[in-house]
């Protein structure tokens, strides 16, 4: 049985309506194109999604589950076998899967799955409101009560893809970046020539995390995927690029090198690089960002303290991990750290700290010039002026904890 990445599914009239769709089709996948709310159409609004205004990210089951403040509310498309029953649909890719709504289940033989090209939405549901308009219609309460036994699940808890359409995949003819990003185990180990465009140390939030291998490491990018360039500095015979210059990302590479990393996170260790003109194809199925404009606002991925935690030394750092690359200068007279209630706190009491952040990790780290108050609640605030390295502004934060007796 593959690991659950995440929980959630529609049911009830969506059972009846399915059983009715295999007995027509004899339990035989009809995907030349399977247009899922036709399918689901008796359980579901024509409304479906409802997914948010950007690119369609192409990726993996395994990366959503590993990255899913990066991913949540994110249009993706994934590559993966369709898996579970009539009431609990998973999409899967062997060793981990994820629940999804508006696929239709695998036939009862499992031999008989076909893998499947799924446009989608990525939702963590916990870090929604209940009332949120955008999945209303996909009876999520009803779902969290049959799971959790509770109307609302908790972040982290039930992570779900809402399918706007499913397609049988098609073998790919050759190796090209949406490949890799989708299929990424299938060229591991080896050596791959790729063409895209340059655009730096993640300049525009393509992918998630980098892989840290050295300050030079960049992004390229094609169409809706992206994957790591690492093992090379941008710049040969007639080109240097600059890994930090937005002016640079309107250069085209052609990359070769080994295929490395895992399904999480895949790079490609250079051995040769050249300059090339944008392929003419580019401009019909590109959808190309302006250069000028910010990407996707960077968030807080990790802290240490984690949010509420309970006891923490007197003397501890606080550390928390951005999910982009941010500018060091933006933090100044950005954050703020005080403990919160404190009856005729003056401007004397505040509280002294000085801030130090890491670009390799994309860690901040808070240090306190004297030891916290024992047994007191302390808040570590982050405020919109703070910057990734290209602009967006940071989505405000406030970490709250508790010391302990030392």
């Amino acid at each position: 049985m593959p690991a659950t990445v995440g929980d959630g599914s529609p049911q009830l009239l969506q059972k009846v309506y399915v059983k009715l769709f295999f007995v027509t089709l004899r339990w035989r996948w009809a995907f030349s194109t399977v247009v899922l709310p036709m399918a689901l159409g008796v359980a579901l609004p024509v409304a479906t999604s409802a997914q948010s205004v950007g690119q369609r990210a192409s990726t993996t089951i395994a990366a959503l589950g590993a990255y899913t403040s990066f991913f949540h509310s994110r249009p993706v498309l994934v590559r993966a076998w369709p898996d579970g029953d009539v009431e609990d649909v998973f999409l899967t890719d062997g060793e981990r899967r994820m629940r999804v709504l508006n696929v239709a289940p695998p036939p009862p033989s499992s031999d008989d799955r076909e893998l499947l090209e799924v446009e989608a939405t990525f939702w963590d549901v916990g870090r929604l409101p209940p009332d949120d308009v955008r999945v209303d219609t996909f009876l999520i309460r009803q779902l969290s009560e049959r799971l959790f036994n509770r109307p609302w699940p908790v972040s982290g808890e039930l992570m779900l893809l809402i399918a706007d359409q499913a397609t049988r995949a098609e073998e790919p003819e050759a190796a090209t970046i949406q490949a890799l990003s989708l299929e990424p185990t299938r060229y591991l180990d080896q050596t791959v020539t790729l063409i895209g465009r340059f655009r730096g140390r993640n300049l525009y939030g393509d992918l998630p995390e980098a892989p840290g291998s050295s300050p030079h490491d960049f992004v390229l990018q094609s169409g809706n995927a992206a994957v790591w360039v690492v093992g090379k500095e941008p710049r040969g015979k007639g080109f240097k690029l600059d890994v930090m210059a937005r002016v640079d990302t309107g250069r085209w590479l052609e990359v070769t090198g080994l295929v490395q990393g895992d399904a999480q996170l895949l790079e490609i260790a250079a051995t040769d690089l050249a300059p090339v003109d944008r392929p003419a194809a580019a401009t019909q199925t590109q959808v190309v960002d302006d250069p000028s404009g910010p990407g996707p606002p960077p968030e807080v991925i990790f802290s240490a303290p984690t949010q509420d935690d309970t006891d923490v030394p007197t003397d501890a750092l606080v550390r928390v991990q951005f999910s982009r690359d941010m500018d060091a200068e933006s933090f100044e007279g950005h954050v703020d750290v005080a403990y919160p209630g404190t009856p005729g706190e003056t401007d004397e009491d505040a509280l002294a700290f000085t801030v130090a952040y890491r670009p390799r990790n994309r860690v901040l780290t808070v240090t306190m010039a004297e030891p916290l108050r024992p047994y007191a609640t302390l808040t570590v605030s982050l405020g919109a002026g703070i910057l990734a390295a290209d602009g967006a502004a940071v989505v405000p934060y406030t970490l709250r904890f508790s010391t302990g007796g030392s």
